[in-house]
């Protein structure tokens, strides 16, 4: 080989090593992770503002349109992500259910027997007398709700109501233990799970209704106790304890997944089911069942939140940001954590709540 044909032949190198780098470049995922190990040292917290709170056993948060809600059974107050009260309405109830959807806030007194309708401003608009034992409310999409309500001659079950009052329907299904109702805001249907002994044995019965309270299906699986039941976009998920199976829209079973510890915490993030287990573990789900487990330097993690493209896991005094890898502790205890839009996160401790923006 020549010198001439030596030097062509490194420059040929170097133009083909200089291609390969500049597609790797500007390959998409180089892109991405480059900008993640950036971003995994770059965030800003500030505190905006902090509250005086009384906390009790009695008090309840939820997110509701722009900010959420606080009732403690006396007041109920409307907050924006801003720490701005939008209303407070006073409706004194001792033991009490509440739910909300998109148009109003419904609140159940177990011991009067009585459902109160509030609208977004903050109107108490209908108050409803009810007949059976009522055990908790539930907002169905629209107007709508339902409560779940016993009886002395073992029959309990659910009554729909429109915004009214006026009783739609009554289901009532008799020799069962009612574990869990749950409404599917995709279909503005509603699932109710109960407990039946036969023979001896124990079945979880699980029954599904259309918006009317038709029944579509119904299924009894045995020695199962559902804690809970879940919508994913057009999957039901079902969860024992050590146990989650999906089921499709017609109720036949896609997948199960057995799980080594008993859940501490679950969740819908995206399309994902995610868990807390005991160990502390963070376990997600998708909707073909593949798991994925991960582990992060949080102890006694006991929830999620999803803020942007990112989620945030919180314990009794510490919050970690996934993407970031970033660790933000507190000198108080952390009783929940709720994200109200992409930049601002709410912490509620025992006696105060903290007004944060992430950037």
């Amino acid at each position: 080989m020549s010198e001439k044909e030596g030097i062509n032949m490194k420059k040929n190198k170097i133009i083909i090593l200089s291609i390969i780098l500049i597609i790797f470049l500007l390959n998409p995922k180089t892109i991405n992770l480059i900008k993640d190990k950036v971003n995994s040292s770059e965030i800003k917290i500030n505190k905006i503002k902090e509250i005086s709170l009384e906390h009790g056993k009695n008090i309840s948060f939820l997110k509701y349109k722009q900010g959420f809600l606080i009732y403690d059974g006396k007041s109920l107050n409307y907050i924006n992500s801003k720490a701005e009260r939008i209303f407070s309405l006073n409706i004194r109830i001792e033991n009490y259910s509440i739910d909300t959807n998109e148009s109003n806030i419904y609140i159940l007194d177990k011991i009067k027997n009585e459902a109160y309708i509030v609208d977004k401003k903050g109107s108490l608009i209908k108050k409803i007398s009810i007949k059976d034992k009522p055990i908790i409310i539930k907002a169905l999409k629209g107007d709508n709700f339902l409560i779940q309500y016993s009886t002395n001659v073992e029959v309990e079950g659910v009554k729909i109501y429109d915004i009214e009052g006026n009783e739609i329907k009554n289901i009532s299904i008799p020799k069962i233990t009612i574990n869990t109702v749950e409404t599917d805001l995709n279909t503005g249907g509603f699932l109710i799970s109960g407990i039946i002994i036969e023979n001896e044995s124990l079945y979880n019965n699980i029954f599904y209704y259309n918006k009317k309270g038709e029944l579509l299906f119904s299924d009894n699986i045995e020695n199962k106790i559902f804690i809970k039941t879940m919508f994913l976009n057009d999957k039901i998920i079902l969860v024992d304890p050590k146990y989650i199976e999906l089921r499709d829209e017609e109720f036949e079973s896609l997948n199960k997944i057995n799980l080594d510890e008993n859940i501490k915490y679950i969740t819908l993030i995206d399309d994902y089911i995610v868990i807390i287990d005991k160990l502390g573990r963070i376990i997600y789900i998708d909707e073909k069942g593949n798991k994925k487990i991960e582990n992060h330097p949080i102890k006694n993690a006991k929830g999620i939140e999803k803020m942007e493209k990112e989620s945030i896991i919180y314990s009794d005094g510490s919050i970690y940001f996934t993407k970031h890898k970033k660790t933000y502790d507190f000198s108080k205890d952390i009783v929940n954590v709720l994200n109200l839009d992409d930049k601002s996160l709410i912490v509620i401790f025992r006696g105060s709540i903290e007004f944060l923006n992430i950037d």
